[in-house]
């Protein structure tokens, strides 16, 4: 009885999260505030509040989700590929491409506190292209969700990041 009880009070001890920790780590919730236009992949968020969350990662591409700042409504679902950077912060970052035009500030990358590793946004290609060559940055894009995804460089080369894996069908062997 004496070990069940003690084995009960260390199960409650690690099991429950302390003031510091949070439930919601697994998919990185955090809240962007911003005071000027935001432009994500394929939406451009007006001055305000809003909830960014990771649905699912995968080893190279990841889906976030975008929610109004009550949770109530999905704005969007972008694609995303992991980045790194040499320290992580104590809180949420979020990066953005350096544009020399009037207009939404493009959104690079977002990092959650005390992590490393963050999420780059993967832009429509066309998007990519012009965004690479307003802010001399290299910008993720692809022509689909599933599809290749591309580094755009500001001179618009191309160097490929990641591509879909093709499923393959066995067939039989021909008698």
């Amino acid at each position: 009885m004496y070990f069940l009880t003690a084995m009960l009070a260390i199960a409650l001890t690690l099991g429950v999260p302390g003031p510091g920790q949070q439930f919601n780590e697994w998919n990185k919730k955090s809240t962007l505030s911003t005071d000027c236009p935001v432009e994500l992949p394929g939406i451009v968020l007006e001055p305000g509040v809003y909830i960014i969350k990771l649905l699912d990662t995968k080893e190279k591409r990841s889906l976030v989700q975008i929610w109004n700042s009550d949770e109530t409504q999905i704005i969007a679902t972008v694609v995303a590929i992991p980045d790194h950077r040499s320290q992580p912060e104590q809180y949420n970052t979020f990066t953005y491409h350096d544009i020399k035009a009037d207009g939404p500030k493009p959104l690079q990358a977002w990092y959650y506190p005390g992590d490393q590793e963050g999420l780059e946004f993967v832009y429509p290609k066309n998007r990519a292209i012009e965004i690479a060559k307003e802010s001399a940055d290299r910008v993720m894009g692809s022509t689909t969700k599933e599809g290749v995804i591309v580094a755009v460089t500001p001179n618009g080369k191309e160097i490929v990041i990641d591509q879909p894996h093709l499923t393959q069908t066995a067939r039989r062997k021909p008698q």
